[in-house]
């Protein structure tokens, strides 16, 4: 499962400035929280105090001998790891919702956190509960580079110098195309329809769009910034329109949009992204 771990770490460096803080509200959350009128709801991340040991875990799913069940082991020992040490604050929280001091809770179970919005008040009284590591602001941030930007006036530039770099055809020739794996591009969406990834989409019946959006919320994770679309021709864009760009053309792309037309997300976005990818 050295790929769920590495998902473990990332959502962990995605957090790793909340935990530096002395309060359990972190600084930037208390500089909103100073802005905001008292009825004003705030996006926050809630990170408990209990973490799942990785080290523990690792010799838990050692025994497990196949991927899909070491996999489904990982997945089911985080969500009842979570859920039990999230209980007393998700109940906390629901009856803060009745209030309509909190409302949209969304549990997480990759890094031990609730997100949700809540007011002012809320947040200052969820500070004081022992089971919080740090309480944190789930703001909006633009976490692709400027260069990487694509635009009309300066669009991507093809891959084909890469591949012919890294002797990718060579890989090829013993037959690792990678035909049978499923590869999550998590970014600002895909455009399924592009002829060089259409035939490579991800498919299953309850996401006809091969994915989902966490931005928008909904189940049709199409790009409207262009970097996703990049990053899946990289992956897997096998020439059709007339230039080769994938590393492995017969690799399965799933489309999972947590950045925004701007390049912006946050932390709940990109950790709910990660989550419906890894299950």
């Amino acid at each position: 499962m050295k790929k769920v771990f590495l998902l473990l770490v990332f959502c962990s460096c995605c957090l790793w400035g909340f935990s530096q803080q002395e309060s359990a509200i972190e600084s930037e959350l208390q500089a909103q929280m100073n802005r905001c009128k008292s009825e004003e709801m705030i996006d926050v991340n809630i990170i408990m105090k209990s973490q799942y040991d990785q080290m523990e875990m690792r010799l838990k799913s050692n025994v497990f001998k196949t991927k899909e069940n070491k996999r489904a082991f990982v997945i089911n020992e985080l969500k009842r790891f979570s859920k039990e040490s999230q209980s007393g604050i998700i109940n906390e929280l629901q009856s803060m919702e009745q209030g309509m001091q909190v409302k949209e809770i969304n549990a997480h179970w990759i890094f031990n956190g609730i997100n949700c919005k809540a007011t002012v008040e809320a947040i200052e009284a969820l500070a004081s509960n022992p089971d919080i590591l740090i309480i944190g602001y789930n703001r909006m941030q633009n976490l692709l580079p400027e260069g990487e930007k694509p635009t009309k006036d300066n669009p991507t530039k093809e891959m084909v110098y890469a591949i012919t770099k890294l002797n990718v055809n060579d890989v090829w020739d013993l037959g690792f195309t990678g035909e049978g794996v499923i590869i999550a591009v998590i970014d600002t969406g895909v455009n399924y329809n592009h002829v060089d990834v259409a035939d490579h989409m991800w498919e299953d019946p309850d996401f006809p769009y091969h994915g989902f959006d966490f931005i928008n919320n909904d189940n049709n994770p199409m790009d409207d910034m262009g970097h996703g679309s990049h990053c899946a021709g990289t992956v897997a864009g096998d020439g059709t329109a007339g230039t080769q760009t994938g590393m492995a053309p017969d690799a399965t792309i799933m489309a999972i949009k947590v950045l925004n037309s701007d390049g912006g997300g946050n932390v709940n976005a990109i950790c709910s992204g990660v989550e419906f990818a890894v299950e």
